[in-house]
Protein backbone atom coordinates (compact mmCIF):
# COMPACT_ATOMS: atom_id res chain seq x y z
CA UNK A 1 0.00 0.00 0.00
CA UNK A 2 1.72 3.53 -0.98
CA UNK A 3 1.20 6.16 1.40
CA UNK A 4 -2.04 7.52 0.01
CA UNK A 5 -3.69 4.70 0.57
CA UNK A 6 -4.14 3.12 -2.70
CA UNK A 7 -3.04 -0.68 -3.27
CA UNK A 8 -0.17 -1.34 -6.46
CA UNK A 9 -2.03 -4.27 -7.88
CA UNK A 10 -3.06 -5.62 -11.11
CA UNK A 11 -6.39 -4.33 -12.94
CA UNK A 12 -8.65 -5.23 -9.69
CA UNK A 13 -11.15 -3.85 -7.34
CA UNK A 14 -9.64 -3.88 -3.68
CA UNK A 15 -11.08 -2.37 -0.88
CA UNK A 16 -9.07 0.20 1.26
CA UNK A 17 -11.01 0.81 4.69
CA UNK A 18 -14.80 0.71 3.32
CA UNK A 19 -14.25 1.80 0.33
CA UNK A 20 -13.83 0.13 -3.04
CA UNK A 21 -10.94 1.56 -4.50
CA UNK A 22 -9.96 0.31 -8.33
CA UNK A 23 -5.93 -0.37 -8.01
CA UNK A 24 -3.45 0.73 -10.82
CA UNK A 25 -0.97 -1.53 -12.77
CA UNK A 26 2.70 -1.74 -11.97
CA UNK A 27 3.45 -0.22 -14.61
CA UNK A 28 0.46 2.60 -15.24
CA UNK A 29 2.23 6.12 -15.02
CA UNK A 30 1.73 9.01 -12.70
CA UNK A 31 0.53 12.15 -13.60
CA UNK A 32 1.02 14.28 -9.88
CA UNK A 33 3.21 12.93 -7.28
CA UNK A 34 2.23 9.42 -6.95
CA UNK A 35 -0.93 9.21 -8.72
CA UNK A 36 -2.19 7.63 -11.73
CA UNK A 37 -4.85 9.59 -13.38
CA UNK A 38 -7.60 7.20 -12.58
CA UNK A 39 -6.37 7.72 -9.02
CA UNK A 40 -6.50 11.42 -8.78
CA UNK A 41 -9.71 11.95 -10.48
CA UNK A 42 -11.02 9.97 -7.52
CA UNK A 43 -8.75 11.75 -4.99
CA UNK A 44 -11.35 14.77 -6.87
CA UNK A 45 -14.18 13.22 -6.58
CA UNK A 46 -16.15 13.25 -2.71
CA UNK A 47 -18.58 11.43 -3.91
CA UNK A 48 -16.40 8.46 -4.20
CA UNK A 49 -15.40 8.70 -0.48
CA UNK A 50 -19.17 9.53 1.10
CA UNK A 51 -21.86 7.35 0.16
CA UNK A 52 -24.47 8.81 2.03
CA UNK A 53 -23.51 12.54 0.10
CA UNK A 54 -27.16 13.38 -1.22
CA UNK A 55 -28.29 12.04 2.10
CA UNK A 56 -26.25 14.93 3.43
CA UNK A 57 -26.59 18.17 1.16
CA UNK A 58 -30.27 17.24 0.95
CA UNK A 59 -30.08 18.14 4.33
CA UNK A 60 -28.32 21.30 3.90
CA UNK A 61 -31.35 22.52 2.10
CA UNK A 62 -33.99 21.29 4.46
CA UNK A 63 -32.22 22.42 7.67
CA UNK A 64 -31.16 25.61 6.37
CA UNK A 65 -34.89 26.59 5.00
CA UNK A 66 -35.71 25.16 8.69
CA UNK A 67 -33.47 28.30 9.90
CA UNK A 68 -34.83 30.92 7.44
CA UNK A 69 -38.64 29.81 8.97
CA UNK A 70 -37.54 30.57 12.21
CA UNK A 71 -35.27 33.10 12.05
CA UNK A 72 -36.07 35.47 8.71
CA UNK A 73 -32.92 37.09 7.47
CA UNK A 74 -32.92 40.67 6.09
CA UNK A 75 -31.17 40.23 2.27
CA UNK A 76 -29.27 43.03 0.55
CA UNK A 77 -28.15 43.34 -3.08
CA UNK A 78 -24.11 44.07 -2.74
CA UNK A 79 -24.12 44.52 -6.95
CA UNK A 80 -25.94 44.66 -10.20
CA UNK A 81 -26.92 40.98 -10.56
CA UNK A 82 -29.49 38.93 -9.72
CA UNK A 83 -27.12 36.33 -7.82
CA UNK A 84 -25.39 39.54 -6.14
CA UNK A 85 -27.23 39.40 -2.82
CA UNK A 86 -26.50 38.06 0.57
CA UNK A 87 -28.74 37.15 3.47
CA UNK A 88 -27.96 38.46 7.13
CA UNK A 89 -29.02 36.58 10.43
CA UNK A 90 -28.35 39.14 13.33
CA UNK A 91 -29.50 39.07 16.95
CA UNK A 92 -32.30 41.89 17.68
CA UNK A 93 -31.16 44.56 18.19
CA UNK A 94 -27.65 44.12 17.00
CA UNK A 95 -25.10 46.80 17.59
CA UNK A 96 -21.29 46.47 16.42
CA UNK A 97 -21.37 43.07 16.70
CA UNK A 98 -18.61 40.55 15.12
CA UNK A 99 -19.44 38.97 11.66
CA UNK A 100 -18.96 35.70 9.98
CA UNK A 101 -19.42 35.48 5.89
CA UNK A 102 -19.60 32.01 4.88
CA UNK A 103 -18.96 31.30 1.73
CA UNK A 104 -21.06 27.72 0.06
CA UNK A 105 -19.29 25.25 -1.31
CA UNK A 106 -20.44 22.61 -4.13
CA UNK A 107 -17.84 22.09 -6.64
CA UNK A 108 -17.48 25.69 -7.70
CA UNK A 109 -21.02 24.77 -9.54
CA UNK A 110 -23.96 23.89 -7.21
CA UNK A 111 -25.26 25.26 -4.34
CA UNK A 112 -25.87 28.55 -3.04
CA UNK A 113 -26.48 30.83 -0.19
CA UNK A 114 -30.22 28.91 0.51
CA UNK A 115 -27.47 25.87 1.29
CA UNK A 116 -25.51 27.27 4.24
CA UNK A 117 -28.06 29.19 6.60
CA UNK A 118 -28.55 26.39 8.82
CA UNK A 119 -24.94 27.82 10.63
CA UNK A 120 -26.50 31.42 11.31
CA UNK A 121 -28.28 30.34 15.10
CA UNK A 122 -24.88 29.34 16.54
CA UNK A 123 -23.79 32.93 16.00
CA UNK A 124 -26.66 34.73 16.35
CA UNK A 125 -27.12 32.77 19.36
CA UNK A 126 -23.91 33.56 20.90
CA UNK A 127 -23.80 37.19 20.08
CA UNK A 128 -22.64 37.46 16.24
CA UNK A 129 -24.51 37.78 12.92
CA UNK A 130 -23.74 35.83 10.46
CA UNK A 131 -24.11 36.61 6.84
CA UNK A 132 -24.06 33.80 3.67
CA UNK A 133 -23.46 35.64 0.14
CA UNK A 134 -24.45 34.25 -3.28
CA UNK A 135 -22.64 34.28 -6.28
CA UNK A 136 -22.80 32.90 -9.73
CA UNK A 137 -21.72 29.15 -10.00
CA UNK A 138 -19.74 27.73 -12.75
CA UNK A 139 -20.25 27.46 -16.35
CA UNK A 140 -22.30 30.83 -16.19
CA UNK A 141 -18.94 32.08 -14.21
CA UNK A 142 -15.80 32.01 -14.16
CA UNK A 143 -13.37 30.93 -11.31
CA UNK A 144 -11.60 34.41 -11.67
CA UNK A 145 -15.34 36.27 -11.36
CA UNK A 146 -16.25 33.64 -8.80
CA UNK A 147 -13.57 35.29 -6.56
CA UNK A 148 -14.32 38.72 -7.40
CA UNK A 149 -17.88 38.68 -6.57
CA UNK A 150 -16.92 37.58 -3.36
CA UNK A 151 -14.49 39.98 -2.69
CA UNK A 152 -17.29 42.54 -4.09
CA UNK A 153 -19.51 40.60 -1.28
CA UNK A 154 -17.01 41.25 1.87
CA UNK A 155 -16.36 44.55 0.82
CA UNK A 156 -19.80 45.59 0.63
CA UNK A 157 -20.00 44.13 4.35
CA UNK A 158 -17.02 46.20 5.69
CA UNK A 159 -19.10 49.82 4.09
CA UNK A 160 -21.94 48.68 5.21
CA UNK A 161 -21.61 46.73 8.48
CA UNK A 162 -23.59 49.30 10.40
CA UNK A 163 -26.70 49.04 8.38
CA UNK A 164 -27.27 45.96 10.17
CA UNK A 165 -25.24 45.98 13.63
CA UNK A 166 -22.23 44.53 12.45
CA UNK A 167 -18.55 45.99 13.24
CA UNK A 168 -16.49 46.88 10.36
CA UNK A 169 -13.56 46.09 12.25
CA UNK A 170 -14.54 42.57 13.18
CA UNK A 171 -15.29 40.42 9.75
CA UNK A 172 -14.28 37.55 9.78
CA UNK A 173 -14.33 34.78 6.54
CA UNK A 174 -15.35 30.85 6.47
CA UNK A 175 -16.27 28.57 3.31
CA UNK A 176 -16.54 24.86 3.39
CA UNK A 177 -14.90 22.89 0.03
CA UNK A 178 -14.97 25.05 -2.87
CA UNK A 179 -16.33 27.79 -0.61
CA UNK A 180 -13.17 26.73 1.45
CA UNK A 181 -10.54 27.26 -1.36
CA UNK A 182 -12.89 30.88 -2.09
CA UNK A 183 -12.52 31.53 1.86
CA UNK A 184 -8.64 31.71 1.27
CA UNK A 185 -8.56 33.04 -1.68
CA UNK A 186 -9.98 36.00 0.53
CA UNK A 187 -7.41 35.33 3.26
CA UNK A 188 -4.72 36.19 0.50
CA UNK A 189 -6.37 38.49 -1.19
CA UNK A 190 -4.60 42.36 -0.99
CA UNK A 191 -7.61 44.12 0.19
CA UNK A 192 -5.30 47.89 -0.19
CA UNK A 193 -5.91 47.41 -3.52
CA UNK A 194 -9.45 47.47 -3.19
CA UNK A 195 -9.49 50.52 -1.20
CA UNK A 196 -9.55 48.66 1.80
CA UNK A 197 -7.85 48.06 5.12
CA UNK A 198 -4.94 45.28 4.84
CA UNK A 199 -6.64 43.56 7.73
CA UNK A 200 -9.81 43.64 6.22
CA UNK A 201 -10.34 40.38 7.70
CA UNK A 202 -9.55 39.37 11.29
CA UNK A 203 -9.91 35.90 10.56
CA UNK A 204 -10.99 32.80 8.78
CA UNK A 205 -12.13 29.17 8.72
CA UNK A 206 -10.71 27.17 5.86
CA UNK A 207 -13.34 23.47 6.25
CA UNK A 208 -12.21 20.80 3.68
CA UNK A 209 -10.78 23.16 1.29
CA UNK A 210 -7.95 23.63 -1.49
CA UNK A 211 -5.10 25.79 -1.61
CA UNK A 212 -3.26 24.83 -5.05
CA UNK A 213 -5.05 24.41 -8.32
CA UNK A 214 -2.30 22.83 -10.07
CA UNK A 215 -2.80 19.25 -8.95
CA UNK A 216 -6.77 20.28 -8.77
CA UNK A 217 -6.25 20.91 -12.71
CA UNK A 218 -4.98 17.90 -13.65
CA UNK A 219 -7.82 15.67 -12.49
CA UNK A 220 -10.98 15.57 -13.66
CA UNK A 221 -12.02 18.83 -12.46
CA UNK A 222 -10.60 20.43 -15.23
CA UNK A 223 -13.06 19.13 -17.71
CA UNK A 224 -15.13 21.92 -15.93
CA UNK A 225 -13.02 24.25 -14.70
CA UNK A 226 -11.06 26.28 -17.49
CA UNK A 227 -8.15 28.75 -15.91
CA UNK A 228 -5.17 30.29 -17.31
CA UNK A 229 -2.03 29.31 -16.25
CA UNK A 230 -1.68 32.50 -14.67
CA UNK A 231 -5.17 32.87 -12.88
CA UNK A 232 -4.27 29.50 -11.41
CA UNK A 233 -1.61 30.96 -9.77
CA UNK A 234 -3.26 33.46 -8.65
CA UNK A 235 -6.07 31.82 -7.36
CA UNK A 236 -3.59 29.41 -5.49
CA UNK A 237 -3.72 30.50 -1.72
CA UNK A 238 -0.74 28.50 -1.02
CA UNK A 239 1.23 30.91 -3.35
CA UNK A 240 0.41 34.00 -1.99
CA UNK A 241 0.56 33.00 2.08
CA UNK A 242 2.63 36.28 2.81
CA UNK A 243 -1.03 38.05 2.50
CA UNK A 244 -2.52 36.46 5.25
CA UNK A 245 -2.87 38.74 8.26
CA UNK A 246 -5.21 37.10 10.89
CA UNK A 247 -5.69 33.84 12.31
CA UNK A 248 -7.11 30.92 10.00
CA UNK A 249 -8.69 27.99 11.76
CA UNK A 250 -8.50 24.97 9.26
CA UNK A 251 -10.54 21.52 9.25
CA UNK A 252 -10.90 18.74 7.28
CA UNK A 253 -12.71 15.26 7.73
CA UNK A 254 -11.10 11.56 8.65
CA UNK A 255 -12.98 10.39 6.15
CA UNK A 256 -12.20 13.34 3.36
CA UNK A 257 -10.43 11.87 0.27
CA UNK A 258 -6.63 11.86 0.14
CA UNK A 259 -5.95 14.89 -1.97
CA UNK A 260 -8.28 17.06 0.50
CA UNK A 261 -6.81 15.93 3.36
CA UNK A 262 -3.31 16.40 1.98
CA UNK A 263 -4.27 20.29 0.98
CA UNK A 264 -5.92 20.79 4.21
CA UNK A 265 -2.72 19.72 6.08
CA UNK A 266 -0.60 21.72 3.34
CA UNK A 267 -2.44 24.92 4.08
CA UNK A 268 -2.30 24.15 7.79
CA UNK A 269 1.45 23.74 7.98
CA UNK A 270 2.00 27.16 5.74
CA UNK A 271 -0.16 29.34 8.02
CA UNK A 272 1.83 27.78 11.39
CA UNK A 273 4.94 28.39 9.16
CA UNK A 274 3.21 32.20 9.40
CA UNK A 275 2.24 31.92 12.83
CA UNK A 276 -1.16 32.58 11.79
CA UNK A 277 -2.52 29.41 12.44
CA UNK A 278 -5.35 29.65 15.22
CA UNK A 279 -6.14 25.72 15.18
CA UNK A 280 -6.15 22.58 13.15
CA UNK A 281 -9.30 20.23 13.47
CA UNK A 282 -9.03 16.39 11.87
CA UNK A 283 -12.81 15.73 12.19
CA UNK A 284 -13.07 11.75 13.67
CA UNK A 285 -15.55 9.84 11.75
CA UNK A 286 -16.52 13.18 9.66
CA UNK A 287 -16.56 12.52 5.59
CA UNK A 288 -16.27 15.64 3.35
CA UNK A 289 -19.93 16.23 3.67
CA UNK A 290 -20.59 16.47 7.27
CA UNK A 291 -17.86 18.69 7.90
CA UNK A 292 -20.15 21.93 8.24
CA UNK A 293 -22.62 20.66 9.78
CA UNK A 294 -20.78 20.92 13.05
CA UNK A 295 -21.47 24.23 12.81
CA UNK A 296 -25.14 23.76 13.60
CA UNK A 297 -24.13 22.38 17.00
CA UNK A 298 -22.96 25.23 18.99
CA UNK A 299 -21.33 23.14 21.50
CA UNK A 300 -19.30 21.27 18.41
CA UNK A 301 -15.24 21.97 19.19
CA UNK A 302 -15.77 23.62 15.58
CA UNK A 303 -18.45 25.99 16.60
CA UNK A 304 -16.42 26.37 19.73
CA UNK A 305 -13.36 27.44 17.67
CA UNK A 306 -14.92 29.76 15.71
CA UNK A 307 -16.92 31.36 18.28
CA UNK A 308 -13.24 32.25 20.09
CA UNK A 309 -12.26 33.15 16.44
CA UNK A 310 -14.50 35.83 16.39
CA UNK A 311 -13.87 37.18 20.02
CA UNK A 312 -10.13 37.95 19.73
CA UNK A 313 -8.72 34.91 21.64
CA UNK A 314 -7.80 32.95 18.25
Amino acid sequence: MNRRGFLRAGATTLAVGALPVTAWAADAPTVFLDYTQEQLDAAYTQTVWAPNAKEVIDGYETGSAAVRRAHPPETFSYGDRPSETLDVFAPANADRLPVMVFIHGGAWRALSKLSVSAPAMTFVGNGAIYVAIDFDNLPINTLPGMADQCRRALLWVWRNAARFGGDPDRIHVAGHSSGGHLAAVMLTTDWAAFGAPPTLLKGGMVLSGMCDLYPVLLSVRSSYVKVSGRERDDLSPIRAMDRVACPVVVAWGEKESPEFKRQSIQFADALDASGHLAGRFLLEGRNHFEVPNLLNDPNSSLSKAALRLMSGKG
